[in-house]
């Protein structure tokens, strides 16, 4: 027993045979979990910076959608008018009429004046 621990060990052959095979593959196995990680991580970069893209934007239609209200809004047009010196009137509902887009008029032909474009006296 003692005879065979005192003996230097060598590999063999086919333990040679399949270190030189393992070695490459387990490196290359290496090398392309780092990459696909590493790839991993550029995405989730990209993913955040179109979230913040994404979230700025909707802030910016938020601000947008708030100042077209404050711009539609009757009462302000209506002061914003009154100071303005403006000779336009409040016309009643029954005064508007539907004029259709696809009329038979012809192209050439200039539209009458309606009588909402009139002004009070």
């Amino acid at each position: 027993m003692n005879k065979h621990r005192n003996k230097d060990r060598r590999f063999s052959i086919v333990e040679m045979v399949l270190l030189g095979f393992a070695a490459p593959a387990l490196m290359g196995g290496g090398f392309i979990h780092a990459w696909l990680k590493n790839s991993q991580v550029e995405v989730v970069k990209d993913i955040r910076k179109t979230e913040l893209r994404i979230s700025d934007h909707e802030g910016a239609i938020n601000n947008l959608q708030v100042k077209i209200e404050q711009k539609l809004n009757i009462y302000q047009i209506r002061d914003d008018l009154a100071r303005a010196g403006s000779q336009l009137v409040i016309a009643p509902a029954s005064a508007v009429k539907k004029i259709l887009p696809f009329s038979s008029r012809g192209i050439n032909e200039t539209p009458r004046t309606p009588d909402l474009a009139q002004v009070r006296p």
